[in-house]
């Protein structure tokens, strides 16, 4: 028996049939509850990086067959389309410059923080000359707050200040140290010990008085 048919024989039998029908609707009902209890639902399938970034490069302009070979070949594809994906929220007339500097860095999380700060508090800086620059830092996020700063400060241009902060991770000293010291200045002479044992003796011959055969 349905729900409707329980409803409409409730209603229409006399008040005295009533318990034993609501009854025999609330036995059903529970038997339905519990039916669907019984059967499982079916677990929702979790999105795996390499769909998270071949959506988010999709998103970003890119087509389909650059998103395929990108996410493919990312070791954290995640980290690819998060980055191309930032670049073009900023700048959207770059995304294939984005996706191109985005593979082809270690940190492309760093690069895309470098390129969107230095784009935002800076003046006169051109999208495409930052990207690379970021891209050529070993260091992005420092590399921003050196430009930046100097910027700001010093009154550079970004360009300059751009060249000049790439200039600065050139052979930097903490990377490389000085394996060999360098020599004193006032070089201290080398001790020398005293030697403790005496010279060997050399035995003396007797005044012999000189003859005229055996001078």
């Amino acid at each position: 028996m349905s729900r409707q048919s329980c409803l409409n024989g409730t209603l229409g039998v006399k008040s005295r049939t009533l318990p034993p029908l609501v009854r025999f609707c609330a036995s059903q009902l529970a038997i339905a509850s519990l039916l669907a209890l019984a059967i499982p639902n079916r677990p929702a399938i979790a999105l795996t990086e390499f769909q998270v970034c071949a959506n988010e490069l999709l998103r970003a302009d890119v087509s389909p067959e650059q998103a395929s070979a990108a996410c493919s070949q990312a070791l954290a594809p995640k980290d690819l389309s998060g980055c191309v994906l930032r670049i073009n929220y900023q700048t959207p007339t770059i995304s294939d410059e984005a996706l191109a500097a985005c593979t082809r860095v270690r940190r492309p999380l760093e690069l895309a923080s470098c390129m969107v700060d230095i784009n935002t508090r800076t003046e006169g800086a051109d999208a495409i000359r930052v990207l690379d620059y970021c891209r050529r830092s070993l260091l992005p996020v420092r590399f921003s707050e050196c430009v930046i700063g100097l910027s700001r400060e010093v009154d550079a241009s970004t360009p300059g200040a751009l060249n000049t902060c790439i200039a600065a991770e050139d052979f930097p000293r903490q990377l490389f140290p000085t394996i060999v010291p360098p020599p004193a200045a006032n070089p201290t002479p080398p001790n020398i010990i005293p030697s403790l044992v005496p010279p060997p003796t050399v035995p003396v011959e007797p005044n012999v008085p000189l003859s005229p055969l055996n001078p």
